[in-house]
C-alpha cells in the first residue's frame, strides 16, 4: 500500500495518461492533483514510483508513463464509477426492447458493450448442459451418417453428427427419432436417461443402432464448447495504432479457447493485464464479469489497451452483465 501522497500522484499519473496518451509531467500532476506540494516534491515522488516499478520515463527529459503495476494498483483502489446517463439509457432501452433467441441476444449484447465502451467486446454463452430439450430432429446425411439437431427451451440449437454401423432407411430413422424425442424432450441436455434393455430389444437392429447413435450425439452436443460472440472488431485500429498489435489482437480473438481463458469464470469483476497472460505479449487489459444462467453461466468482457477508461469500462461491464443475467432469467423462468 502506497502512502497517501504517492497514491494520489499515481492516480493522477494513470488518469492523465489515459486521457492524453502522453508521458505525464510533474507540472501536470501538480495541476490536476489535490495535493498542495511543490513540483520538486512531486518529481521526487515520481522518481520513487519509478524505482518501485509503477512508472517509466521514456526519455530523460520526458514525463512518466504508468506501468502494468500502476494500472493494477489503480484498479484495485478505484472507487465505484458511474456510467453517463446516455449510456445508462442506451443499456436500459436495449434490454427493455430486445426480443431475440439466446444466440442472437448474446451477439447483440457484444455489439452493445462495444458501442458503450468504444472497445472490442466479448460475450461467452452459457454452456448447453442443463438447458431443457424442446425438440429433437434427425437428418440423414449419408446412408451411414446422421445429423442430430436439438433445440432447447431457451431457443438454442445444438448439432452433432453421428456415424452408423448399419445403414438405415428414412422410415427407420424417423422411428428412432420419435423414440429419442419421447424420451428426452423436457429433460436437461446432457442428462443421463438410459433406455431400458427391454425397450431396445423391441426395436429392429437398424432402428436400435440409430437410437443409440442419436443418444450418443445428444450427449456430445450437450458437452460442446460455449459459443463466443465478439463485437466491435472494427474499432481495433482506433484503439491500437500499431498495426502489428492489431493483427495480434485479431489472432487472439479468432481463437475461442484463448478468448475464454481471458475472461472471468467466477463471480465478481476481473481485471487482467497483458503480463497476466503468459501466451499474450501485448499492451492489453481485459475487464470481465461472469453471469449466471440457470445451472450454468457465461461471461461478458471488454478487451483494450492498458490505457483504457476503467471507470467507464468496469461500470459498463457490470451493468450489462447484470441486465443480461436478468433477461436470461426471465426467458428461462
Amino acid at each position: 500500500m502506497l502512502e497517501d501522497r504517492r497514491s494520489e500522484i499515481l492516480r493522477v499519473l494513470v488518469e492523465e495518461h489515459i486521457r492524453t496518451g502522453e508521458p505525464v509531467s510533474s507540472r501536470a500532476v501538480a495541476d490536476r492533483s489535490r495535493l498542495k506540494v511543490s513540483t520538486a516534491t512531486i518529481r521526487n515522488d515520481l522518481a520513487a514510483l519509478e524505482s518501485e516499478g509503477f512508472a517509466v520515463q521514456p526519455h530523460t527529459s520526458a514525463g512518466r508513463v504508468p506501468t502494468a503495476n500502476a494500472y493494477r494498483y489503480y484498479v484495485d483502489h478505484l472507487g465505484k464509477g458511474r456510467l453517463r446517463i446516455a449510456a445508462q439509457n442506451k443499456i436500459a432501452s436495449f434490454f427493455d426492447d430486445v426480443h431475440l433467441e439466446l444466440s442472437k441476444l448474446l451477439k447483440a449484447t457484444s455489439d452493445l458493450l462495444a458501442d458503450v465502451t468504444d472497445l472490442p467486446a466479448v460475450v461467452v454463452a452459457p454452456g448447453l448442459i442443463g438447458d431443457k430439450v424442446r425438440s429433437v430432429h434427425a437428418v440423414q446425411v449419408t446412408t451411414d451418417q446422421i445429423l442430430l439437431v436439438a433445440v432447447t427451451e431457451g431457443g438454442r440449437v445444438a448439432q452433432q453428427r453421428g456415424r452408423l454401423r448399419k445403414p438405415v432407411t428414412p422410415s427407420e430413422l424417423e422411428e428412432a427419432q420419435t423414440l429419442v424425442a419421447d424420451t428426452y424432450i423436457g429433460s436437461s441436455l446432457g442428462a443421463d436417461i438410459p433406455l431400458t434393455d427391454e425397450k431396445l430389444r423391441s426395436l429392429s437392429g437398424p432402428v436400435q443402432e440409430a437410437v443409440l447413435t442419436l443418444v450418443d450425439a445428444l450427449h456430445l452436443a450437450g458437452s460442446a464448447g460455449s459459443e463466443v460472440f465478439v463485437g466491435g472488431t472494427e474499432r481495433l485500429s482506433n484503439v491500437w495504432k500499431d498495426l502489428s498489435a492489431v493483427r495480434r489482437v485479431l489472432e487472439v480473438l479468432e481463437r475461442e479457447a484463448e478468448v475464454m481463458a481471458l475472461l472471468a469464470v467466477e463471480q465478481g469483476t476481473s481485471i487482467q493485464f497483458g503480463s497476466d497472460f503468459p501466451s499474450v505479449d501485448l499492451d492489453m487489459a481485459v475487464v470481465s464479469k461472469a453471469y449466471e444462467s440457470g445451472g450454468g453461466g457465461g461471461s461478458v468482457g471488454v478487451i483494450g489497451p492498458m490505457r483504457m477508461n476503467y471507470k467507464r469500462v468496469i461500470s459498463a461491464v457490470e451493468e450489462i452483465s447484470k441486465e443480461l443475467e436478468d433477461r436470461i432469467g426471465q426467458t428461462s423462468g
